[in-house]
């Protein structure tokens, strides 16, 4: 026959217990904000209530690219850019995207290097995550440039072309050349500027 434990221990138990999950509740929202993770709070419970571990997740991996809110503003262009005039689009860092190019605008023509060209000469660089995706990892690319970070910087006539390396995963490379290379991965971005003006990005 099993003896009852002392009360002095199942107390000492209980209150390691809450002492734990009162530190894990201070430090929830800090590793939170700082690491992008997703922990769940602490709901009360009585010193007496023994907790399950089972209900608090390991922390989930970050993930590769920013998220967007699309709920954030619904206003917003791809859950990212403000028209501030008409078909004038205006992205967090401050980069345009506006009518021009073959395909009519400058967003049209990155909606192509959202998707593969398998039979496109040469190579094609991919941007994972779509047009949210492409438009997020380009800001972020901009952001290291105007720091004279990650980058580096040529001039070509009244354009400035920025070659800004990730540090991550932001895309692949497609085309007939990435498909003879089994489409390798990019973590480079090639951005092309007139001012602030977007002609061109793309990862490699």
């Amino acid at each position: 026959m099993n003896k009852p434990m002392p009360v002095g221990k199942k107390s000492v138990g209980s209150l390691v217990i809450a002492l734990l999950v009162g530190l894990y509740a201070l430090a929830q929202p800090q590793l939170n904000e700082r690491w992008g993770w997703n922990l769940p709070g602490v709901k009360p419970f009585a010193a007496a209530d023994t907790p399950d571990p089972t209900t608090i997740p390991a922390p989930a991996e970050p993930s590769s690219l920013p998220s967007v809110d699309r709920d954030a503003d619904p206003e917003l262009h791809y859950g990212l850019l403000r028209e501030i005039r008409p078909r004038v689009y205006l992205s967090p860092q401050g980069l345009q995207y506006v009518p021009g190019s073959a395909e009519g605008h400058r967003l049209e023509h990155l909606r192509r290097h959202t998707r593969d060209m398998p039979s496109r000469p040469g190579k094609h660089g991919v941007f994972d995550g779509g047009m949210e995706g492409a438009l997020v990892t380009i800001d972020s690319a901009y952001a290291w440039a105007k720091k004279n970070q990650r980058s580096t910087k040529q001039v070509d006539r009244d354009r400035t072309i920025y070659t800004v390396e990730m540090g991550r995963r932001v895309g692949y490379v497609g085309g007939r050349e990435g498909k003879r290379q089994q489409n390798p991965i990019a973590r480079r971005v090639k951005l092309v500027l007139d001012d602030t003006v977007v002609i061109t990005a793309y990862p490699f």
